[in-house]
């Protein structure tokens, strides 16, 4: 120790409680606790006691009278997760779970580093919480304001006299340069652009990032003419003045703009305005702006209130989020042996809502991995419930391309069997449409991981767009889907009926299973039967149905055979 660290520790040691306490306010969003393993009593944070409702500061281990309630289904991952810290075990990963706050539940995620005495035996376990539900104003990697701080800008935006609007930017095709050159590359990409914006606005508007690669700018008063000269600067910046490494990386990109209106309501409502524009932008203008006010002003209002409210209901507690199922039937005895999970929504004054209006929204938001881990951790529970009436009976969950771009998508969906006591074999991956658009060397690594798991991959309507055959081809896929459009009045279409037996004939020598959707009556079944395919879905067996009229079913169909 030189002199330096001497003097800066002399009669240092009566404030390090003080010391200590004052690292630990410094964060909004992190609560810590020490836990003396010897005595074992408990320090807490002033921020941990604050969230989880904790009346003392030191406190025997286990005795704490808090409001720390925790989610029920979490609870044996809380206890496990930290009984295994403890133990000294898995330090180095996090384990996560709710905690209520209020009306609502917070995702935590709690990680531990344990301190030896000097006999090197455990001494103090030191636990950080870290509370997904609040959000640092700043972004690491860019610099620029995050989420809640646009949030608050929109509120203030819809009490202005003035024009204000805001303009969402994504970067298309990012997913695959953060697979083919790593996060550290992805990050300077990044933090290059954010530069770009700061510099095309300056003095104009104040530049957010949002989750991946989007950006959100805000203009306090803005005219039409002067947001499409800015849209047009942009896009051409994005192309030609982006560079990494010394090399020009030239960005497509895809763009939406709102002007924000008093009538809007809340932020949700400007948000899911916003996305849909934006989404247009992607589909239909080839990235070109496009401006939700001259599309689609005065048309589907109530629509777009209702997306506010269920994105809401997205990002809190899963307020009135519903899974409907539908049957699976072998083909050769007729039996149930599966069901598909189906997303709906369903919360007064507004009735059953089915994902065709949200799921786009969502999709491009964050909260779809979250709500894509209640979807599967709901399905394998429900599984639970039919299981012991039919062995190896399944559930069919569709996945996102969101969802499986994450990199903790892998981790969740294992951890979510093990809380379910649920086995692999039991679970089919269904992978929607904007999957197939995936960087083909991330998606053949993840399709592979699940397969070797025994988790069955199934590709979702097979037959339409131009990458299901090449991917079928190259990849281990446990089933495919025949998209339900062939079925219709397939008696009168040879092409339909000749690209379908082409399809499980296919299948059939690869060892791949197949399923045919869209059997809606005892007619069009016994005409698809002599296809041959594996399994038939459709309006025939049953529509999607809550679980418990869905077991009602099982049970009917048990009795007939």
């Amino acid at each position: 120790m030189n002199s330096n660290s001497s003097s800066f520790w002399h009669d240092i040691n009566a404030f390090f409680p003080d010391i200590v306490s004052a690292i630990t306010s410094l964060s909004k969003k992190s609560y810590f606790s020490i836990t003396n393993l010897k005595n074992d009593i408990t320090w807490w944070s002033q921020s941990a006691m604050d969230f989880f409702g904790i009346k003392e500061n030191y406190i025997l281990r286990g005795n704490e009278k808090s409001n720390r309630y925790i989610h029920p289904d979490d609870i044996t991952v809380f206890k496990k997760g930290f009984a295994e810290r403890v133990a000294g075990k898995n330090l180095d990963q996090p384990w996560e779970y709710r905690v209520q706050n209020g009306n609502t539940y917070s995702r935590i995620s709690a990680t531990a580093k344990l301190l030896n005495d000097e006999n090197g035996k455990p001494f103090l376990i030191v636990i950080r919480y870290n509370n997904y539900g609040i959000s640092e104003d700043m972004d690491s990697v860019t610099g620029l304001r995050t989420e809640p701080a646009l949030n608050r800008k929109i509120s203030e935006f819809l009490s202005s006299p003035h024009s204000p609007a805001l303009l969402k930017i994504t970067l298309d095709q990012f997913s695959n340069i953060n697979v083919l050159y790593g996060t550290d590359f992805s990050d300077t990409l990044l933090a290059s652009v954010s530069d770009v914006l700061l510099h095309e606005v300056s003095g104009t508007g104040s530049v957010y990032r949002l989750f991946g690669a989007k950006f959100v700018i805000a203009f306090p008063q803005i005219t039409k003419d002067e947001l499409c000269k800015i849209s047009d600067c942009l896009t051409e910046s994005l192309l030609n003045k982006i560079m990494v490494n010394g090399n020009k990386i030239p960005l497509k990109t895809s763009m939406g703009a709102v002007f924000v209106k008093p009538d809007m309501k809340d932020s949700n409502g400007v948000r899911s305005r916003l996305t849909f524009a934006l989404n247009h932008s992607k589909t239909e203008h080839h990235g070109e702006l496009v401006i939700f006010n001259d599309e689609f002003s005065g048309n589907n209002e109530k629509q777009f209130n209702l997306i506010g409210v269920i994105h809401h209901c997205a990002i809190t507690d899963f307020k009135g989020f519903r899974l409907f199922y539908q049957p699976i039937a072998d083909t050769k005895t007729g039996k149930i042996c599966g069901m598909e999970a189906l997303l709906r929504w369903e919360l007064e004054p507004y009735g059953l809502v089915s994902p065709g209006v949200f799921m786009d929204w969502l999709e491009q938001d964050p909260c779809i991995f979250d709500l894509g881990n209640w979807i599967l951790r709901t399905a394998l529970q429900d599984v639970k419930r039919i299981r012991n009436r039919i062995p190896d009976f399944f559930v069919n969950v569709n996945i996102t391309a969101a969802q499986l771009e994450r990199k903790e998508f892998r981790a969740a969906v294992m951890d979510i069997l093990k809380e379910t006591d649920s086995k692999p074999k039991e679970l089919c991956l269904e992978l929607t449409e904007r999957c197939k658009n995936l960087d083909f060397d991330f998606l053949n690594s993840e399709v592979s991981f699940f397969h070797e798991q025994g988790i069955k991959i199934a590709l979702d309507d097979f037959g339409t767009g131009n990458s299901s055959l090449s991917l079928a081809l190259a990849l281990p896929f446990d089933e495919l889907k025949v998209d339900m459009s062939f079925i219709k009045d397939i008696k009168d279409k040879p092409q339909n009926q000749a690209m379908i037996q082409s399809i499980v004939d296919y299948a059939n020598r690869t060892d791949t299973e197949t399923c045919i959707e869209g059997i809606e009556n005892e007619d069009v079944n016994h005409y698809i039967s002599r296809f041959g395919a594996t399994w038939h879905q459709g309006y025939y067996y049953s529509k999607p149905v809550p679980i418990d009229q869905f077991e009602e079913i099982v049970k009917d169909s048990a009795q007939i055979y």
